[in-house]
């Protein structure tokens, strides 16, 4: 069992960014986008940002909340995000045996004995098209 609970156990944190650096979310690492590169279409953290404009002086770099330039990221209905049987907990989850969205109360209550229960942050990123949670929540349902 403990087994088991050291696989479903995902490396990374529990931090979420409204946008993540593009150079560094592709090596696997989960930093702030705080630049935004116009001809690019690619965020940059603090750090990539720097080697950005050395080989790309004549790219237009904008940051986070430095005018219009900056592109406008949607807010996510936060209630999409929760349990509905559980409202206090955060979907984490999805069991692919029964096709539903879990907590982790609903996966220790109901759940334990699925055979392939994915967390959502691999879920999303093994998709094609990449979803967000309420996008999942809404092709689920329907």
């Amino acid at each position: 069992m403990a087994a088991a609970l050291e696989i479903s156990q995902h490396k990374g944190s529990d931090v979420v960014f409204d946008v993540c650096c593009s150079i560094c979310d592709d090596d696997g690492i989960q930093k702030e986008g705080r630049f935004n590169c116009q001809n690019c279409s690619k965020y940059f953290c603090n750090s990539c940002v720097l080697t950005h404009n050395k080989f790309l002086k004549d790219h237009l770099v904008t940051a986070q909340g430095g005018g219009d330039e900056w592109p406008v990221v949607k807010p996510v209905d936060g209630s999409l995000e929760l349990c509905e049987e559980h409202t206090t907990e955060k979907l984490t989850m999805f069991c692919e045996d029964d096709e539903k969205l879990l907590c982790h109360v609903c996966h220790l209550r109901n759940h334990k004995q699925c055979s392939q229960i994915v967390l959502l942050t691999d879920k999303v990123k093994s998709t094609t098209q990449p979803l967000d949670v309420g996008q999942m929540k809404t092709r689920i349902e329907s």
